[in-house]
């Protein structure tokens, strides 16, 4: 068993690469974000990186668009729900989260959007209070493609630091 298990981390599949958009897209996906950890995302893109079967840049690429789409889909869910996203059993029990979002989203989308792609309990709320709020979708659009630049700058410093450690 520990060899076969050897064996596939030492060649992992071809199509392992496609679990990072999924996964960048789940951890940030509306509601489901909550339950998908980005520990997932990191232990793929590692596995990928260092056995050399995906490069750097494509595991980004696919990281960034995987995550963009994924907060695009809760702006979504918030602008076509509006204030009923707030009346989900769930969420009720959660309005001091909901009420510094807000605030933070009226005082400084750019940086509450920062924030919150950056924090894991606020990365799948962050963009559906945003839509809820109004905000125009070119905003959040502006401020998402900084925080998901950050956030793969991140993944990029974190995988080429553990490239380092385990040579």
């Amino acid at each position: 068993m520990f060899d076969t298990l050897n064996g596939w981390l030492a060649a992992p599949p071809e199509n392992l690469i496609y679990l990072v958009p999924t996964l960048a897209f789940l951890e940030a996906c509306a509601g489901v974000g909550l339950f998908v950890s980005g520990v997932f995302l990191l232990s793929t893109s590692t596995l990928l990186y260092t056995s050399e079967s995906a490069s750097l840049y494509a595991i980004l690429m696919l990281g960034f668009s995987g995550a963009l789409l994924g907060d695009h889909s809760g702006f979504l869910v918030g602008r076509l729900m509006g204030e009923r996203v707030w009346r989900v059993t769930w969420l009720k029990t959660r309005g001091e989260a909901r009420a510094k979002i807000q605030t933070h989203l009226e005082k400084s989308s750019p940086i509450a959007i920062c924030v919150g792609r950056l924090v894991p309990l606020l990365r799948s709320l962050t963009p559906i209070a945003a839509g809820v709020s109004g905000m125009s979708w070119r905003m959040f659009l502006a401020c998402d493609v900084l925080a998901c630049t950050i956030w793969a700058t991140g993944l990029y410093l974190i995988l080429t630091n553990l490239a380092l450690v385990s040579l």
